[in-house]
């Protein structure tokens, strides 16, 4: 079996197992879309659909709503829901290579938010949560990613091949752990 399937089935086969673990969290629909996303896109380019860099976008815009949702008093839903109107539009109707732009800009909104929550963790508890640095890994190596296909890195497959492999451990470490698990938390205090 070629190297690039072997990372692929396993990649498919690792991200089912952190949303089952994360089910009844406030994470659990992120999850869920990222155990969705790549069995969906895996048979669409099976069945030579030429749709997978915009069901990328749908799905990075699903993404950042799950992220976005707990904050749904703080935000406008009007404004969430045109938001994702126009981002869905422009991801879409352009070019693939203007929708992988969108791909970093959706991701970078996502990290921000996860950067938002770590913060207000520590300010709340006076405690980090490891669960807050892999989140914050695992989508700073999706926007890697993106910036690999855009930028076409010469070593961009072994790039991409590599980060793959690395999220399969942080999609090992979400089926592990969830955030409120008290392992995790280290005090900020004691330091």
């Amino acid at each position: 079996m070629d190297i690039r399937y072997f990372v692929l089935y396993l990649s498919l086969f690792f991200w089912i197992f952190p949303a089952v673990k994360q089910y009844r969290t406030e994470l659990f629909w992120y999850f869920l879309i990222y155990a969705a996303l790549d069995p969906l896109v895996f048979v669409t380019s099976y069945l030579r659909l030429n749709v997978t860099i915009y069901m990328y976008s749908f799905f990075s815009i699903l993404l950042l709503l799950s992220v976005i949702w707990p904050f749904r008093k703080r935000i406008s839903s009007k404004l969430l829901i045109a938001a994702s109107f126009i981002l869905l539009t422009v991801t879409n109707f352009d070019s693939p290579n203007s929708a992988n732009h969108a791909q970093v800009y959706i991701h970078l909104f996502i990290t921000f938010f996860f950067i938002w929550r770590t913060f207000s963790f520590v300010a709340e508890t006076g405690k980090a949560n490891l669960f807050h640095l892999f989140l914050l890994m695992e989508e700073v190596s999706i926007i890697f990613k993106f910036l690999a296909v855009i930028i076409e890195i010469k070593t961009g497959v072994i790039f991409f091949y590599a980060t793959s492999a690395f999220q399969i451990l942080i999609a090992i470490f979400f089926t592990l752990y969830r955030e409120d698990n008290k392992k995790l938390l280290v005090d900020l205090r004691s330091c």
